[in-house]
């Protein structure tokens, strides 16, 4: 049938659009802020899990000068991610990570537990039934990101390796578009955040730790032959400086990088599929304030028809 065709390149758009989640920024200030867990296809339920495995491949400093990473850094993250729908429009959603790190070298260490978790809600403002032949679909969505995981300002020595997550409660806003021309797709994603301020009293950090403003856009596409799906993904990454007001006051610096991915999926006739994604900071960009990674992804989900 011809809806069961649009859907199957709908479910594979999809998997390109999660993979915005799972991208790294710099392991002190996780990513809950990407492209959250939103379905963009037909169903009416999915259930995600993943596994990412990330080596910082180097760090660029405040003035913009790289530094090669020597020593192992590695980091480790399982995360079950769960949407779905209600009043045929609405939707909401959860994602729940998990963290391992591991770092070689004079502060050498493991840690690992629970990330940021967030939350979404989203709604089909502008739908796709006739399947339109120019006229995209357009999800908006709002974010909260619970501080469950530990933020860089909290770390137990100063180091950062405790740290697996952003550490702030936060608010987010976005949209995403989604087009399917034949055996190819294409996706776009605008987000942008804001994180509340949060007094910290430790070692290396003593005063109210005062987030800027950030946001995420993304830009994507794939060519779907029968049950086999091959992509890419860019996405541009930006936080305002992080400012210290206390015993310790600081002034931060503005952090930005590009992400670039490539993704090879399979869609079982079950509605399950199985995605294979590599992912790298290195190539693109300008970037500032940040370390910058190398990391592959396994990805699974399950999904409900309506």
């Amino acid at each position: 049938m011809w809806w069961k065709r649009k859907s199957r390149k709908f479910l594979f758009n999809l998997l390109l659009l999660l993979w915005g989640d799972l991208s790294f920024g710099a392991p002190c200030c996780g990513s809950g802020f990407t492209i959250p867990s939103i379905i963009t296809s037909d169903d009416k339920a999915q259930l995600s899990l993943n596994y990412t495995y990330s080596l910082i491949h180097s760090d660029v400093l405040t003035n913009g000068d790289w530094r090669l990473r020597e020593e192992k850094d590695l980091t480790e993250i399982y995360k079950i991610e769960g949407a779905h729908i209600f009043k045929d429009r609405y939707q909401w959603g959860i994602s729940a990570p998990f963290q391992k790190r591991t770092r070689e070298g004079a502060q050498a260490g493991t840690s690992e537990g629970l990330g940021d978790i967030s939350l979404q809600m989203g709604f089909e403002y502008l739908p796709d039934w006739d399947y339109h032949p120019l006229r995209p679909k357009g999800i908006g969505y709002l974010s909260v990101i619970l501080p469950t995981g530990r933020s860089i300002y909290e770390s137990s020595d100063g180091s950062g390796l405790d740290a697996r997550g952003r550490g702030f409660w936060g608010l987010g806003a976005g949209t995403i578009f989604t087009k399917s021309f034949g055996p190819w797709d294409g996706n776009l994603n605008l987000e942008a955040h804001y994180s509340f301020p949060k007094k910290v009293s430790n070692k290396t950090t003593k005063g109210t730790v005062i987030p800027g403003p950030g946001g995420s856009s993304s830009l994507g596409g794939g060519y779907n032959w029968k049950s086999v799906r091959v992509g890419g993904l860019f996405q541009a990454f930006y936080e305002a400086p992080t400012d210290v007001q206390g015993s310790t006051s600081s002034q931060g610096t503005e952090r930005h990088f590009v992400s670039s991915s490539l993704l090879l999926s399979y869609l079982f006739k079950s509605n399950e599929t199985l995605v294979l994604s590599y992912n790298d900071q290195t190539l693109f960009g300008s970037p500032l304030n940040t370390s910058l990674s190398k990391s592959v992804t396994l990805f699974y989900q399950k999904r409900w028809q309506r």
